[in-house]
């Protein structure tokens, strides 16, 4: 006799796992225990309940509210959605025949197409500026380092930094905004945050812009710390021997100051990213669409 396949509440969680990156083995661990988490319905649908209420706007929540039978107390919608996710958790989600082509249709309302070629063109700009000071660095014949770079090099590369941070908040705009949108459609139509959203691109899905200033800009920090920091102390240490050499000697604070500085900033991203990871992961599954249970024939008992 073979076995039935399982409900697709049991089916293993659809949502991203997100590499460990900078982050440490304790983090990572802890996200995937949030994503293998094998809860049960009550304390899934709570947590799923709490996570979206907090996601929704009030305005987002009073449009809903009603289909809920809930009043304007937000602990009372909460209850509400948690019962009605448990019931869809529990007993499977009835077929909605246009579920999927209603999605499918607000997915491509919601793409923000200008934002992401405006995105894509600030970073073009950024790569061409970093592309351009390494050509010029590699052509030139000067035998230094330092002498090696342009002259507009140093301005080259700030513009390239400046594109690229603007490419960051245009992405993260363009994705905000595209989330929004997806959360007006669930919440014009009754029951769908029980449901969940039968999406083909999840939500809170980095473009390249946030994506690269999200793994280059601590990585850039923490290299610029740990310069400024070796070049402060060797100022330091070579000013009582030899004097001050080339009337730099007073920056060495600077430099230490500044490095300590950096090193900072570069763990506090570390930090607001590794507690954004943790957020797209509970809202993840708090949007996971839990489909129609399939309808499984019986087989007529051996003899």
């Amino acid at each position: 006799m073979s076995t039935p396949a399982p409900s697709p509440r049991h089916l293993p969680s659809g949502g991203p796992t997100p590499p460990p990156g900078l982050l440490g083995g304790r983090q990572a661990a802890r996200i995937r225990a949030i994503v293998s988490a094998d809860l049960l319905p009550e304390e899934r649908a709570s947590a799923d309940a709490l996570v979206m209420t907090a996601w929704l706007t009030a305005a987002q929540r009073a449009r809903y509210a009603p289909s809920l039978r809930a009043g304007h107390h937000t602990e009372e919608f909460v209850q509400r959605l948690a019962d009605e996710r448990r019931v869809v958790l529990e007993e499977g989600a009835d077929p909605v025949a246009d579920e999927r082509d209603s999605a499918a249709q607000a997915e491509q309302e919601a793409r923000q197409v200008p934002l992401r070629l405006v995105e894509a063109g600030l970073l073009v700009v950024a790569f061409a500026m970093l592309a351009v000071v390494v050509i010029r660095s590699l052509r030139s014949e000067a035998t230094g380092i330092i002498e090696r770079i342009p002259e507009q090099g140093v301005m080259l590369l700030v513009i390239g930094l400046v594109a690229g941070a603007l490419a960051a908040l245009v992405g993260t705009v363009a994705t905000r905004r595209r989330d929004r949108l997806l959360l007006d459609w669930a919440v014009s139509r009754p029951g769908q945050l029980g449901r969940g959203l039968p999406l083909h691109r999840p939500l809170q899905g980095d473009s390249a812009g946030p994506a690269i200033a999200g793994s280059l800009g601590p990585a850039l920090l923490v290299g610029a710390g740990v310069l400024a920091i070796v070049a402060g102390a060797a100022l330091l240490l070579i000013s009582p021997m030899l004097g001050d050499v080339g009337g730099v000697s007073h920056w060495a604070p600077w430099l230490l100051g500044g490095g300590s500085a950096s090193l900072s900033v570069a763990v506090l991203l570390i930090f607001l990213r590794s507690r954004r990871q943790l957020q797209s992961v509970r809202r993840s599954r708090a949007t996971e669409w839990i489909g129609p249970t399939p309808q499984v024939e019986e087989e007529p008992p051996a003899v």
